[in-house]
């Protein structure tokens, strides 16, 4: 692939990943945001239930910040996910290029682009790109923003293919 391809196949992980967190969280929240409301006596009509809303404002905040840090977490573990599944790739890769034919495959279902995968690169080369993968997952332990990790781990990956 070329440079901007895989840039942009990066991209997209990063878009899949935070798309897939927004629709295991988005349902979860409206309703959590408006149990809190009515408990908190959003819609009443009684005397002084205004002056509750205005209380409540800080409730509201504390419980925006604890779902969008959920929603984060969420798409940082799918983005993890997805990368444990790219570092099994290069594995198997490692696996065919080094002759390893008793050890199972973890993707059998793409021995045609691991085989092909194994032919193009060295051995250490795909050691490269698993090192590549497992270094932008510890980035995003630690906080890294997801774009920028992975952009990283797409130009290591690039330059190690080709090398």
């Amino acid at each position: 692939a070329t440079p901007s391809r895989a840039y942009a196949a990066a991209e997209e992980l990063v878009a899949t990943a935070e798309a897939e967190a927004r629709a295991l969280t988005e349902d979860g929240n409206e309703v959590e945001t408006e149990e809190l409301r009515t408990a908190l006596g959003a819609g009443g009509t009684g005397k002084g239930t205004a002056g509750t809303m205005r209380g409540a404002a800080g409730a509201l905040k504390d419980l925006e910040r604890r779902q969008k840090s959920r929603q984060t977490r969420a798409s940082r573990d799918a983005l993890d996910r997805a990368l444990i599944d790219l570092a099994t790739y290069f594995r198997d890769a490692l696996l065919v290029s080094s002759g390893a034919a008793d050890v199972a495959a973890n993707h059998p279902d793409m021995r045609d682009k691991v085989s092909a995968m194994a032919a193009h690169a060295s051995p250490a080369a795909l050691l490269r790109c698993i090192e590549a993968v497992l270094q932008c997952r510890e980035a995003l332990a630690t906080n890294v923003k997801p774009k920028f990790a992975v952009d990283a781990m797409v130009g290591t990956i690039g330059q190690a293919l080709r090398s």
